[in-house]
Protein backbone atom coordinates (compact mmCIF):
# COMPACT_ATOMS: atom_id res chain seq x y z
CA UNK A 1 0.00 0.00 0.00
CA UNK A 2 2.96 2.28 0.91
CA UNK A 3 4.50 1.88 -2.53
CA UNK A 4 1.00 2.63 -4.46
CA UNK A 5 0.57 5.88 -2.73
CA UNK A 6 4.50 6.45 -3.22
CA UNK A 7 3.77 6.21 -6.81
CA UNK A 8 0.47 7.87 -6.96
CA UNK A 9 2.11 10.69 -4.94
CA UNK A 10 5.18 10.87 -7.16
CA UNK A 11 2.77 10.65 -10.64
CA UNK A 12 1.26 13.83 -8.89
CA UNK A 13 4.48 16.01 -7.68
CA UNK A 14 5.94 14.92 -11.37
CA UNK A 15 3.24 16.31 -13.15
CA UNK A 16 2.81 19.94 -11.16
CA UNK A 17 6.42 20.12 -12.16
CA UNK A 18 5.65 19.14 -15.74
CA UNK A 19 2.61 21.33 -15.80
CA UNK A 20 3.12 24.45 -14.19
CA UNK A 21 6.67 24.63 -13.45
CA UNK A 22 6.40 24.65 -9.42
CA UNK A 23 4.83 22.95 -6.49
CA UNK A 24 6.48 19.75 -6.17
CA UNK A 25 8.04 19.95 -2.82
CA UNK A 26 4.40 21.79 -1.63
CA UNK A 27 3.23 18.33 -2.19
CA UNK A 28 6.31 16.33 -1.94
CA UNK A 29 6.82 16.98 2.08
CA UNK A 30 3.61 16.21 3.45
CA UNK A 31 2.85 13.52 1.31
CA UNK A 32 6.67 12.42 2.97
CA UNK A 33 5.17 12.94 6.30
CA UNK A 34 2.11 11.35 6.10
CA UNK A 35 2.45 8.34 4.07
CA UNK A 36 5.94 7.28 5.17
CA UNK A 37 5.85 8.72 8.57
CA UNK A 38 8.78 10.65 8.25
CA UNK A 39 9.90 13.63 10.53
CA UNK A 40 9.86 17.16 8.95
CA UNK A 41 14.03 16.99 8.30
CA UNK A 42 13.59 13.27 6.75
CA UNK A 43 11.35 14.22 4.54
CA UNK A 44 12.50 17.70 3.36
CA UNK A 45 15.97 16.06 2.67
CA UNK A 46 14.17 13.17 0.44
CA UNK A 47 12.40 16.19 -1.19
CA UNK A 48 15.25 17.40 -2.31
CA UNK A 49 15.69 14.51 -4.34
CA UNK A 50 12.84 13.73 -5.36
CA UNK A 51 11.71 17.37 -6.78
CA UNK A 52 15.20 18.14 -8.09
CA UNK A 53 15.15 15.06 -10.61
CA UNK A 54 11.56 15.69 -11.76
CA UNK A 55 12.56 19.12 -12.52
CA UNK A 56 15.85 18.07 -14.04
CA UNK A 57 13.91 15.69 -16.44
CA UNK A 58 11.04 18.41 -16.90
CA UNK A 59 13.99 20.80 -18.16
CA UNK A 60 15.41 18.42 -20.57
CA UNK A 61 12.56 17.62 -22.13
CA UNK A 62 11.13 20.92 -22.24
CA UNK A 63 14.32 22.16 -23.96
CA UNK A 64 12.76 21.21 -27.10
CA UNK A 65 9.74 23.06 -27.06
CA UNK A 66 11.82 26.52 -26.60
CA UNK A 67 10.72 27.27 -23.14
CA UNK A 68 13.21 27.23 -21.21
CA UNK A 69 16.33 29.86 -21.10
CA UNK A 70 19.16 27.87 -19.68
CA UNK A 71 21.31 31.24 -18.48
CA UNK A 72 18.60 32.91 -16.78
CA UNK A 73 17.57 29.70 -14.50
CA UNK A 74 21.42 29.08 -14.03
CA UNK A 75 21.78 32.79 -12.91
CA UNK A 76 18.40 33.20 -10.65
CA UNK A 77 20.11 29.75 -9.04
CA UNK A 78 23.42 31.15 -8.43
CA UNK A 79 22.03 34.84 -6.91
CA UNK A 80 20.10 32.08 -4.59
CA UNK A 81 22.89 30.55 -3.15
CA UNK A 82 23.81 32.56 -0.61
CA UNK A 83 20.22 32.18 1.17
CA UNK A 84 20.64 28.38 0.40
CA UNK A 85 23.21 28.38 2.99
CA UNK A 86 21.54 30.50 5.65
CA UNK A 87 18.23 28.64 5.47
CA UNK A 88 20.61 25.19 6.09
CA UNK A 89 21.87 26.65 8.76
CA UNK A 90 18.35 27.40 10.24
CA UNK A 91 17.05 24.44 9.91
CA UNK A 92 19.70 23.47 13.27
CA UNK A 93 18.01 25.83 14.76
CA UNK A 94 14.26 25.78 14.19
CA UNK A 95 12.35 23.05 15.65
CA UNK A 96 9.79 20.38 13.07
CA UNK A 97 6.51 21.65 14.00
CA UNK A 98 7.57 24.92 13.53
CA UNK A 99 8.95 24.27 9.92
CA UNK A 100 5.85 21.99 9.11
CA UNK A 101 3.92 25.50 9.91
CA UNK A 102 5.92 27.55 7.50
CA UNK A 103 5.28 25.30 4.94
CA UNK A 104 1.52 25.34 5.68
CA UNK A 105 1.30 29.39 5.27
CA UNK A 106 3.45 29.15 2.30
CA UNK A 107 1.13 26.41 0.53
CA UNK A 108 -1.73 29.35 1.66
CA UNK A 109 0.31 32.22 -0.03
CA UNK A 110 0.94 30.20 -2.83
CA UNK A 111 -2.84 29.09 -3.44
CA UNK A 112 -3.90 32.45 -2.95
CA UNK A 113 -1.19 33.90 -5.80
CA UNK A 114 -2.50 31.49 -8.37
CA UNK A 115 -6.27 31.41 -8.07
CA UNK A 116 -6.99 34.99 -7.28
CA UNK A 117 -4.41 36.92 -9.01
CA UNK A 118 -3.40 37.40 -12.55
CA UNK A 119 0.14 38.13 -13.77
CA UNK A 120 0.10 40.37 -17.11
CA UNK A 121 2.42 39.23 -19.96
CA UNK A 122 5.50 41.26 -18.96
CA UNK A 123 6.51 44.08 -21.07
CA UNK A 124 9.93 45.05 -22.87
CA UNK A 125 11.33 46.84 -19.62
CA UNK A 126 14.79 46.34 -17.91
CA UNK A 127 15.51 43.73 -15.42
CA UNK A 128 15.11 44.97 -11.72
CA UNK A 129 18.52 43.70 -10.83
CA UNK A 130 17.47 44.68 -7.22
CA UNK A 131 14.69 43.12 -6.88
CA UNK A 132 15.83 39.93 -8.23
CA UNK A 133 18.63 39.36 -5.69
CA UNK A 134 16.18 40.02 -3.14
CA UNK A 135 13.79 37.09 -4.53
CA UNK A 136 16.26 34.79 -5.38
CA UNK A 137 17.65 35.31 -1.50
CA UNK A 138 14.72 34.68 -0.69
CA UNK A 139 13.65 31.47 -2.69
CA UNK A 140 17.36 29.92 -1.57
CA UNK A 141 16.61 30.46 2.19
CA UNK A 142 12.99 28.63 1.61
CA UNK A 143 15.20 25.93 -0.06
CA UNK A 144 17.85 25.44 2.68
CA UNK A 145 15.43 25.20 5.29
CA UNK A 146 12.47 23.54 3.76
CA UNK A 147 13.88 21.46 1.03
CA UNK A 148 12.00 23.14 -1.53
CA UNK A 149 12.95 24.13 -5.22
CA UNK A 150 11.07 27.30 -4.64
CA UNK A 151 9.13 27.22 -8.37
CA UNK A 152 6.08 29.15 -7.21
CA UNK A 153 8.42 32.03 -5.89
CA UNK A 154 10.48 31.72 -8.78
CA UNK A 155 8.19 31.49 -11.62
CA UNK A 156 6.33 35.18 -10.47
CA UNK A 157 10.20 36.26 -10.12
CA UNK A 158 10.79 35.56 -13.37
CA UNK A 159 7.79 37.50 -15.20
CA UNK A 160 7.59 40.39 -12.74
CA UNK A 161 11.23 41.30 -12.25
CA UNK A 162 12.99 39.34 -15.73
CA UNK A 163 10.53 40.09 -17.60
CA UNK A 164 10.18 36.76 -19.03
CA UNK A 165 7.21 36.05 -20.28
CA UNK A 166 5.33 33.01 -18.79
CA UNK A 167 5.60 29.90 -20.69
CA UNK A 168 9.08 30.73 -20.69
CA UNK A 169 9.11 31.10 -17.11
CA UNK A 170 7.31 28.11 -15.95
CA UNK A 171 10.11 26.46 -18.01
CA UNK A 172 12.90 28.17 -16.75
CA UNK A 173 11.94 28.09 -13.41
CA UNK A 174 12.77 23.52 -13.54
CA UNK A 175 16.18 24.73 -14.08
CA UNK A 176 16.48 27.06 -11.18
CA UNK A 177 14.56 24.10 -9.17
CA UNK A 178 17.36 21.33 -10.47
CA UNK A 179 20.19 23.40 -9.03
CA UNK A 180 18.24 24.61 -5.87
CA UNK A 181 17.50 21.30 -4.83
CA UNK A 182 20.91 19.36 -5.35
CA UNK A 183 22.61 22.18 -4.08
CA UNK A 184 20.37 21.79 -0.84
CA UNK A 185 20.99 18.14 -0.71
CA UNK A 186 24.53 18.37 -0.95
CA UNK A 187 23.86 20.89 1.87
CA UNK A 188 22.35 18.43 3.90
CA UNK A 189 24.87 15.54 4.45
CA UNK A 190 24.51 15.19 7.92
CA UNK A 191 20.37 14.08 7.53
CA UNK A 192 21.12 11.28 4.52
CA UNK A 193 21.14 8.51 6.55
CA UNK A 194 16.86 9.02 7.67
CA UNK A 195 16.19 8.58 3.79
CA UNK A 196 14.00 5.23 2.96
CA UNK A 197 16.00 4.98 0.03
CA UNK A 198 13.64 2.55 -1.17
CA UNK A 199 10.31 4.24 -0.81
CA UNK A 200 12.00 7.71 -2.42
CA UNK A 201 13.58 5.96 -5.26
CA UNK A 202 10.10 4.87 -6.64
CA UNK A 203 8.83 7.91 -5.31
CA UNK A 204 11.43 9.54 -7.55
CA UNK A 205 10.95 7.08 -10.57
CA UNK A 206 7.20 8.11 -10.70
CA UNK A 207 7.63 12.00 -10.05
CA UNK A 208 9.95 11.42 -13.36
CA UNK A 209 7.83 9.44 -15.59
CA UNK A 210 5.23 12.15 -15.05
CA UNK A 211 7.24 15.58 -15.57
CA UNK A 212 8.65 13.78 -18.82
CA UNK A 213 5.23 12.52 -20.44
CA UNK A 214 3.70 15.76 -19.23
CA UNK A 215 6.09 18.81 -19.59
CA UNK A 216 6.02 18.69 -23.80
CA UNK A 217 2.33 19.19 -23.61
CA UNK A 218 2.50 22.02 -21.33
CA UNK A 219 2.84 24.72 -23.26
CA UNK A 220 -0.60 23.86 -25.28
CA UNK A 221 -2.53 23.65 -22.30
CA UNK A 222 -4.53 26.96 -20.37
CA UNK A 223 -2.13 27.46 -17.69
CA UNK A 224 -4.67 29.83 -16.04
CA UNK A 225 -6.78 26.98 -15.39
CA UNK A 226 -4.20 25.12 -14.49
CA UNK A 227 -2.97 27.90 -12.14
CA UNK A 228 -6.03 27.42 -10.43
CA UNK A 229 -7.07 23.60 -10.18
CA UNK A 230 -3.58 23.14 -8.62
CA UNK A 231 -4.17 26.22 -6.12
CA UNK A 232 -7.09 24.21 -4.99
CA UNK A 233 -4.91 21.11 -4.15
CA UNK A 234 -2.26 23.36 -2.48
CA UNK A 235 -5.43 24.54 -0.16
CA UNK A 236 -5.96 21.38 1.27
CA UNK A 237 -2.68 20.49 1.78
CA UNK A 238 -2.32 23.07 3.45
CA UNK A 239 -5.14 22.48 5.90
CA UNK A 240 -4.31 18.72 6.32
CA UNK A 241 -0.99 20.27 7.08
CA UNK A 242 -1.88 22.68 10.13
CA UNK A 243 -4.26 19.83 11.36
CA UNK A 244 -1.84 17.56 11.18
CA UNK A 245 0.54 19.11 12.95
CA UNK A 246 -1.48 20.75 15.66
CA UNK A 247 -2.82 17.09 16.45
Amino acid sequence: MTIFLGLLLGAIVGATLGLIGAGGAILAVPGLVAVLGLSATAATTSSTIIVGSAALAGALSRRKTGTVDLKIGLTFSAVGIIGTFIGTLLLKVIPENVTLLIFAFLMFGAGYAMCCRDNPEPKAEKPKWHLVIIAATFVGILTGLLGIGGGFLIVPALILFLKVPTKVATGTSLVAITANSLLAFALRFEFWDQIPVIEVTVFTISAITASLILSPIAGRLNAKVLKKSFSVVIFLVGIYTLITNFN
